[in-house]
Formats: structure tokens, C-alpha cells, sequence
């Protein structure tokens, strides 16, 4: 297999890189794939020792580490930097250990492959995730026609005409994206790898045993531009109304700020803001507190870029064997939920559709097979051993001949 080259913009010390991208990387190498990882990672978080662990971890799975500093500020002269050290590192990277197949994880990791392509013959894999330009212009970060929008719209269609293979969140946004690839001689290799969980740290709890008149909802992740952070306070309220000795636990490395502007702008009935909690917790901790819950809830804002997301917490909360009451429009989630009754898909953002869904989710909750069913759908459809398979799949076919483009 020819060696790899792994770029990511997001840092392997951030929640995510503990998530998402160390697992992988750790399996890619322990799987013997001959990897080097550049990352851009953030100075407030490489002062402590976690370096170190990262480090001697990824080291121990035969995985190289080389980390350049995240620049923040100012905003768009900072990743022009940023881009400009990938650039001059990668660069060296690929000459001096002979990289033939660059892994480039989303746009501002793609943009850096991009150029190392013109400058040689690597193969080069677009790991889209998902649409993330569009998904700026509709979290209102930037203008839609503006000069960031067009910039990367021209870069991203060169992307998808120089990729020699393509990995997406799901199977909509894989039907989008087929509409999006120029013409060309050789088609690229499109796969869809969903967000995965590590199946042995997310597992369930059978030690667990919650009351029948209360029920424990839990929200794991970040707070912020697309989490409906007013809408899922909105339904727990009605549960609180139903059920009032339930709770609601948000573990998130947001700040508490977010949720206590929140509370104060909804005006709850007496009692339930009592009954919410927000804290943080590390990483290895999180699989508890979903185990500890009956139901992991998080309503997200549809819009045309999250119909090719696949949220993290899916795949781990149903590792715990834990259902997902969900929204419709993002993703795969509604189809998986519906085809595999692993949870309650919210009709409307109304005390009445509150009502509805909690109906459903209470009767759900009585079925004694559920916990298997989410471990099972976990299992067959978001584990990172199978996450892992499809990625070497992808580096084997990209190590064979260059057909002519």
C-alpha cells in the first residue's frame, strides 16, 4: 500500500479529534497502513500533557504525527497562513518519505492537497464530509455570493474534478453530490462512511435500570448555530408537565451561558429549569452519562447542507443502546430511525407535536428488545472497525495503477 499522507484543519487535541479522528487514525495504523498525520492544532491545547499521550498513542499503532499551530486571528489572513505552512510542510513530507496518496479531510485540508497535486503525482482523496460551503452561508457565517462564497465554490469544483475518490456522510448528500461532479474522463470512486462510534467504548449498560415515571434525556455535543438548543428545552417542558421527576443533562464543552440565555428567554414553568443540567465531561466519560439516560435528544436546523451530515451522536448514542429522538432533514438519521423503530422522528415544533412524540417515545420506551435493536443498527451500520474497512478499501484501490484521466 502506498503511504499516506492524512491532512486535517481540525485538531487531533479538539472533543473532535478525540471523537472522530484519533480512533481512525489509530486503527489505520494499527492495521498496518504506512500514515502520517498533519494536523493544526490550537496553543491553548498542547500545554499539558495530552501531547505527550496523543503522541506515544498514535506512535504505538505505527502512526507519525506532525502538528503545525492554529491560527485564529485575523480571520482570513490566518488560514491563508495556515494553508501556506501545510503547503511548505506536506511538501516535504511527500518528498522525503515518498507519499503516493494524499487523505485530505474537508475544504481548507483540500485546498493544501490541491496544490500539492499540480506539483506531483499523488492520489489524491477529497474526504468532503459533507457541503461545508454551503453549510457556512446557511449558519450565517458568511454572505452567500460574497468573496469567501465564490472563492471556495471555484475551489470546490476543483476538488471534485482533480479527486481521484470521494468519502461523504450520507447516502442523500451522495445523490446531490453526483449532480455536482464536473465532466470528466475518469469518474472519481465515491464512497458514503457515515460518522462512526468506537463500539468498544460506547457500549451499553445493563447495570442501568431508570424509573417507569420519570424518564432522563441527555444531549452530548456542542451548543451553537445548527443545535435547536430552545427547541429541545421547549419539549422537556412538556415532559416536565407529564413527568415531572425527569431530567434533562446537556454534556457539552459549550459555554453554560448558552443554555442559561436560553432558560431565561423561554420562561419554563415553575420547576423544570431545576430539572436541567448543563456540564462538561472527558471523552471517556461520555458513554456513562448516555448509559445513565433513557433517550438521547437533539433537533438539528434542516437546511440543504445538512441533508449530507451524519451527527456524531447518533451512532454513539445508539452504541449505548440508547434511541434517538431526532428531527426530519439532515441526513440519513430519519431513515435509519423509521426503518429500524430506534427512535421517535419529531413531526412539529409545537406543544402538540411535543405531545405526539413523547407519546411515541414513552411507548417505545416499554419495548424490552429496543436497547438491542440500537446496539444492533450501531453495530451493522456505524462501527469504526467498519468505518476503518471502507478507508483501506478506498487506500488499496487508490495504491493500484493511475488510469489516465
Amino acid at each position: 500500500m502506498k503511504p499516506v499522507l492524512y491532512i486535517t484543519y481540525d485538531g487531533l487535541l479538539d472533543p473532535l479529534g478525540y471523537s472522530q479522528l484519533q480512533p481512525y487514525l489509530r486503527q489505520l495504523g494499527f492495521r498496518g497502513v504506512p500514515l502520517r498525520v498533519l494536523s493544526f492544532e490550537k496553543p491553548e491545547l498542547c500545554s499539558g500533557p495530552q501531547v505527550r499521550q496523543v503522541e506515544e498513542s498514535l506512535a504505538s499503532c505505527g502512526v507519525c504525527w506532525h502538528r503545525l499551530r492554529y491560527h485564529k486571528h485575523p480571520a482570513v489572513a490566518s488560514t491563508l497562513w495556515d494553508i501556506a505552512a501545510g503547503l511548505a510542510v506536506a511538501w516535504s513530507l511527500i518528498l522525503r518519505h515518498r507519499i503516493g496518496i494524499l487523505h485530505a479531510r474537508s475544504y481548507i485540508a483540500a485546498t493544501i492537497a490541491l496544490g500539492l497535486c499540480t506539483l506531483s503525482r499523488v492520489r489524491f482523496l477529497f474526504d468532503m464530509r459533507g457541503f461545508w460551503v454551503d453549510e457556512r452561508v446557511e449558519g450565517g457565517l458568511w454572505k452567500k455570493g460574497g468573496l469567501l462564497y465564490r472563492t471556495f465554490k471555484r475551489l470546490e469544483k476543483k476538488f471534485l474534478l482533480r479527486a481521484d475518490a470521494i468519502v461523504i456522510l450520507s447516502r442523500r448528500g451522495a445523490e446531490i453530490l453526483r449532480g455536482m461532479i464536473p465532466s470528466r474522463k475518469v469518474e472519481p470512486r465515491i464512497a458514503v462512511i457515515p460518522t462512526c462510534a468506537d463500539l468498544e467504548l460506547f457500549r451499553p449498560d445493563p447495570a442501568v435500570r431508570n424509573s417507569k415515571n420519570s424518564l432522563k434525556l441527555v444531549y452530548v455535543g456542542s451548543l451553537g448555530t445548527w443545535y435547536l438548543i430552545e427547541e429541545m428545552v421547549a419539549f422537556f417542558e412538556v415532559l416536565f408537565s407529564r413527568l415531572p421527576e425527569s431530567s434533562f443533562t446537556l454534556i457539552t464543552p459549550s459555554d453554560p451561558a448558552i443554555l442559561e440565555n436560553v432558560l431565561g428567554k423561554l420562561n419554563l414553568v415553575q420547576g423544570a429549569a431545576g430539572r436541567i443540567t448543563i456540564k462538561s465531561l472527558p471523552y471517556n466519560q461520555v458513554p456513562q452519562a448516555l448509559s445513565n439516560a433513557d433517550c438521547s435528544i437533539f433537533f438539528i436546523r434542516p437546511s440543504f447542507s445538512k441533508q449530507a451530515s451524519c451527527a456524531t451522536k447518533f451512532a454513539e448514542s445508539l452504541a449505548c443502546g440508547r434511541p434517538v429522538l431526532i428531527n426530519s432533514g439532515v441526513g440519513d438519521h430519519e431513515q435509519y430511525v423509521r426503518s429500524r423503530n430506534i427512535g421517535v422522528v419529531i413531526e412539529e415544533f409545537s406543544e402538540a407535536g411535543f405531545n405526539t412524540a413523547l407519546d411515541s417515545l414513552l411507548e417505545l420506551l416499554r419495548d424490552s428488545s429496543l436497547a438491542a435493536r440500537c446496539r444492533t443498527a450501531a453495530e451493522q451500520n456505524f462501527s469504526l472497525a467498519g468505518g476503518v474497512e471502507s478507508y483501506l478499501e478506498l487506500y488499496s484501490w487508490l495504491s493500484g495503477d493511475r488510469e489516465n484521466r
